[in-house]
This record gives structure tokens, C-alpha cells and sequence, in this order.
């Protein structure tokens, strides 16, 4: 949101316009999409959908985020891909990322989950969601 735009929310009493983060979520899985969405619903934040990292990767080139939500297993574009992508994006070096596997992470090499915040293994309670996507954004 530009300077301006946060001006005249904040005259006008939107303060909580101003303070709406964005998350982008990828995952091929229309069903967990949905879920998600839901989950993040009460938490004044903007969710993003998209169905692969190759969409994930062309939103992130387009527009500022705030948190990236990735499966691993996806089509076009898989998640561990997709992070060291990302990492390449000047705007979007720091992003913090959160993996949503149906793996562990210690199923993958080190060296290829660099990059990466936090790991949440599916299937994954609705709080603790809530709880690692509210300490995974910026303050």
C-alpha cells in the first residue's frame, strides 16, 4: 500500500485496512486451499490462492506479501523450488516461508529447506495454523 493510500485510511478510521497483511498461498489441493482460507479467515488478513509455485511465483514478481504458504508435492513448480525462487526475488529475499507437507522435514537435505521458517506437517490443527502464521509475519 503506498504512503498515500495508508494516509487516507487512517483519516478516514481504517486503521485496520492499514494493518491487513497479505499471505500467499500454493497448494494443487483445491479442498486445502479452501481450509486454509477458512482457518485464516478471522485473522484480518488477505489470502492469496493459487493451485502451483509456478502461479506462486508470478504473484510474488507482481506484488508485495507479507507470508508464503507452500505444499511441496505440486505440479509446475514444487515448494523447495519454489523457496529458493523466492530467494532470488530482491523484494521477497526475507519473506518468511511456511511449508504445509504431508512430509516431515527431516525427510529433505538440509541444504534444500534453507530458506525456509517453519514446517507444519498435515494433517495440521486449525490453532496451530493460526498460532505459526501470527509468529511467522511481520510485526
Amino acid at each position: 500500500m503506498s504512503i498515500g493510500r495508508a494516509r487516507v485510511a487512517r483519516r478516514h478510521g481504517l486503521d485496520h485496512f492499514v494493518m491487513s497483511k497479505t499471505v500467499l498461498h500454493a497448494d494443487d489441493s483445491a479442498s486445502v486451499r479452501r481450509w486454509v482460507a477458512e482457518q485464516l479467515g478471522d485473522m484480518d488478513l488477505k489470502v492469496i490462492s493459487v493451485a502451483d509455485g509456478e502461479a506462486a511465483l508470478r504473484v510474488l514478481q507482481e506484488s508485495p506479501c507479507d507470508l508464503l504458504l507452500t505444499d511441496l508435492e505440486m505440479p509446475n513448480l514444487d515448494g523447495l523450488s519454489l523457496v529458493a525462487a523466492v530467494r532470488d526475488l530482491p523484494m521477497h529475499r526475507f519473506l518468511p516461508v511456511l511449508v504445509l507437507s504431508s512430509h516431515h522435514s527431516g525427510e529433505y537435505d538440509p541444504r534444500h529447506r534453507q530458506g525456509v521458517t517453519g514446517w507444519l506437517v498435515k494433517p495440521i490443527e486449525p490453532d496451530n495454523l493460526r498460532r505459526w502464521v501470527r509468529r511467522a509475519l511481520p510485526r
